[in-house]
């Protein structure tokens, strides 16, 4: 058995090994051989990686039927496709058609379509990856999923600008099995949600969701239910935000068979003067259902949440942001200064099934992250304090 699973693993290594080396690299820009994204696209295999120099290129849309490219902006800036009324096949300005596609270092903006819920992305195909994007002014960021989804250093900003049927800074829908969602900054919805996403596990992670001045929904929201682990996360409900729902859960009914809520060392502000708020809310919630609700640093005059049962510990809330002692509130920037009540408050985080909560990264704006500062008892909230980092 030892002698023929080494056989197995010597045969794959060759057939991986034969893929990489007939994969071609595919450059994109000015002196190139091809001067679009589209175009490259369109003459590329199975396994290719595609570079595309910095630049602007207009209107280029696409459907991408290859599997396994790997597609990167290249140099300082990220590559630029705006829209400029164009789409493809009425969904996007890209439409990921073919599986185990990776994007990165992009930016993409003013998708519009004759239904109105044109994407930056389209995501139809398997195992979508996107790195260091950005989404601007589109009707959706991105719209869909199927199978895994990784999106992480990406920015939204300005989408969701339709209000019926709503469009989302990004909707992940039902086909996605998994999403990870983690070091984004999603901000300034016009209608919709910050973070939309019907997928049956989703685990998001160390990201800034603010409406800041827009006038969008609820910051995150999973309408069906599912496998949900929020762990430091920086999330703010703005004073024109539409309406009050800052985590919702199950709002549409639920449609899975494993449901869990787990909202660990998470920083909320609620800035919205609208009655009937909660942190966390929940409908529809399945028997037996007890979410984790711990070590978040809450910060408005509403209730951490409607569900009757629940594990809180840990949890600090206050009304006001000046009791907070956040570094900068009015910019959004809210590390802990000395003397904080968020200070040493927290306790044991606990584990998702096998996964360890506890925090070890804390979210750097825009979009990234840096290690979270290893003390004991835990800080509630995001961000753990450091003297030195507040000169205090």
């Amino acid at each position: 058995m030892i002698a023929r699973f080494a056989l197995g693993c010597a045969l794959a290594w060759c057939i991986a090994a034969a893929a990489l080396s007939s994969a071609a690299t595919l450059r994109v820009g000015p002196g190139d051989k091809f001067d679009r994204p589209s175009a490259a696209f369109a003459a590329a295999q199975d396994g290719d990686v595609i570079e595309i120099a910095d630049g602007t290129y207009t209107g280029d849309v696409a459907i991408i039927k290859t599997n396994r490219l790997t597609i990167r902006g290249m140099g300082k800036d990220r590559a630029k496709l705006p829209a400029a009324g164009k789409d493809a096949g009425g969904k996007a300005i890209w439409v990921t058609a073919g599986s185990d596609i990776t994007i990165e270092n992009i930016e993409f903006s003013g998708a519009r379509v004759a239904d109105k819920n044109g994407a930056g992305i389209r995501a139809e195909g398997a195992n979508l990856t996107l790195r260091n994007c950005r989404f601007y002014d589109c009707e959706d960021g991105i719209l869909g999923g199927k199978g895994r989804m990784l999106i992480e250093h990406c920015e939204f900003d300005h989408c969701g600008p339709v209000a019926d049927p709503a469009t989302h800074s990004l909707y992940i829908g039902a086909e996605c099995t998994k999403l990870t969602f983690q070091y984004n900054y999603s901000t300034f919805a016009i209608q919709g949600h910050l973070l939309k996403t019907r997928a049956a596990e989703n685990w998001i992670l160390y990201n800034r969701l603010s409406d800041e001045q827009g006038t969008g929904s609820a910051v995150a929201d999973f309408p069906n239910g599912g496998y949900v682990v929020m762990v430091g996360n920086v999330l703010q409900k703005g004073a024109n935000a539409q309406n009050t729902r800052v985590i919702a859960y199950g709002m549409e009914g639920i449609k899975y068979d494993r449901n869990a809520l787990y909202v660990v060392n998470n920083t909320m502000v609620y800035e919205n003067r609208r009655p009937g708020a909660f942190f966390v809310i929940a409908q529809n919630a399945p028997a037996g259902f007890v979410p984790i609700i711990r070590n978040n640093l809450c910060v408005g005059k509403i209730p951490l949440t409607n569900i009757a049962k629940f594990d809180g510990a840990g949890n600090v809330l206050l009304q006001i942001l000046a009791e907070a002692s956040f570094v900068d509130a009015a910019k959004y920037d809210y590390h802990l200064k000395a003397g904080s009540p968020a200070i040493g408050k927290g306790i044991a985080a606990g584990k998702a099934g096998d996964v360890d909560l506890t925090p070890v990264f804390q979210y750097v704006h825009p979009h990234d992250d840096e290690n979270r500062p290893a003390v004991q008892p835990l800080d509630a909230g995001a961000f753990g304090f450091e003297a030195k980092a507040n000169g205090s």
